[in-house]
């Protein structure tokens, strides 16, 4: 029976099995809870657990503060190989370049002094992202800062390999961290699991983590099995056709981060254009929808990680419709190649700035960041009760409001 949310937290968890007798020795487990390693969506669950207790505020600062401080090395590398590049491998003229692109040169020189080299098909010597060895110094050297918080902070990370990125540089992201929660003179011992989006879901389901805090799209990829039909569109609609026989994950409800996103159809504005004049329900895949002629011309630019989701939703043998993977940069795509793709939109701002893209239709699947629990580790640990109750999931969908300010942000750029 479909999960059915309200304010009771007792009718929030889903009831005990008859046959799950509690274990005493379960009871002093630790609860994992899974959240995203990196970038928006961490720090909008760290936010969501600061304000309710779970994590210190000065050390949720200091973590953000070095990942974003990764990630403007990154940046500030993608930019002195493209440079290095341009200028034929003359270091002197990359870093006045990198100067007059407003750099800190002495930002640029410890940068340019780690970055490897390498020799490419003529010979001639290339720049790209800093080895692992340097990357491990630069955490290593984090962990010796004179700040205590810093510290603490930086054994919080570790280095994971972004295979998302052309030259693959390695990169530190939040890892873990273990914190107590009092409540009612008790004492839960949470540890808090930085995995990656897509793999959170399989995780709970084999009972390695006990609850999760990730993005709604990644438990639709992983549950298809346990589904009686994989067209659905949101969690609410997961829910209703979950067979909860075949899984032990629960989706209990929002985080209510407002944190809403969707997969779009993204075209440069001449397909585009071609769209207009169909008058078309805005929705794809409704029935006779003349709009899917357009993604039948060639093959629609996707991430690879969400075909399985795509090929439920447009039926694409049914359709005509075949899909292309890349991890290449898909909103460039779009346009240097004037590919259709589908792909995630969230405030609408890259689109908005990236001329002659649009947005056609509305989203194939709203996702946001859920919780979700595993059945059997709720039956026998109460630690994972109390901290879902600390959470408040709960069922209220705002995405109406999000779809407004994205439409209002598109303008014109939304067909």
């Amino acid at each position: 029976m479909p999960l059915r949310l309200v304010k009771s937290i007792a009718c929030v968890l889903p009831c005990p099995r008859k046959d799950a007798a509690p274990h005493k020795e379960d009871m002093t487990d630790p609860v994992i809870i899974a959240v995203p390693p990196k970038g928006g969506s961490l720090d909008d669950v760290f936010s969501k657990l600061e304000s309710i207790g779970w994590l210190r505020h000065d050390l949720v600062s200091a973590i953000r503060t070095l990942i974003k401080d990764d990630k403007r090395r990154v940046k500030l590398e993608e930019g002195l190989i493209n440079l290095w590049r341009q200028h034929d491998g003359d270091a002197a003229v990359t870093m006045r370049a990198a100067d007059e692109a407003g750099h800190d040169l002495e930002e640029v020189d410890r940068a340019l002094a780690r970055m490897r080299r390498y020799q490419d098909d003529d010979g001639k010597t290339q720049l790209t992202f800093t080895n692992k060895a340097g990357v491990d110094k630069i955490l290593a050297d984090w962990r010796e800062r004179s700040d205590p918080v810093d510290r603490e902070a930086a054994y919080t990370l570790h280095l994971e390999l972004d295979l998302s990125r052309q030259g693959r540089p390695s990169r530190i992201m939040f890892d873990h961290l273990e914190f107590d929660w009092q409540k009612n003179g008790g004492v839960v011992h949470g540890v808090l699991v930085g995995t990656e989006h897509e793999v959170t879901p399989t995780y709970l389901r084999k009972h390695k983590r006990d609850i999760s805090l990730t993005c709604y799209d990644a438990f639709h990829n992983t549950l298809l099995d346990a589904l009686d039909t994989g067209n659905v569109r949101n969690w609410h609609e997961l829910n209703e056709h979950l067979v909860e026989a075949n899984t032990d994950v629960r989706i209990l409800g929002s985080l209510d981060l407002r944190d809403y996103l969707g997969h779009f159809v993204l075209m440069p504005e001449s397909k585009a254009d071609a769209i207009k004049p169909l008058n078309g329900n805005r929705q794809w895949h409704a029935e006779g929808d003349a709009k899917l002629s357009a993604l039948q011309q060639e093959p629609v630019l996707i991430d690879a990680a969400y075909e399985a989701m795509y090929m439920q939703l447009l039926e694409p043998e049914k359709n005509n419709i075949t899909f292309e993977s890349t991890d290449a940069d898909i909103e460039q795509a779009c346009i240097e190649e004037n590919r259709t793709a589908i792909y995630i939109v969230r405030s609408g701002s890259t689109i908005a700035c990236t001329p002659g893209l649009c947005v056609v239709g509305e989203e194939l699947i709203t996702s946001e960041t859920i919780v979700a629990v595993n059945q059997e580790r709720l039956d026998h640990n109460k630690g994972v009760g109390e901290l879902i109750e600390s959470l408040q999931p709960i069922a209220a969908d705002h995405s109406d409001s999000w779809r407004k300010k994205l439409a209002d942000k598109l303008g014109d750029k939304l067909i």
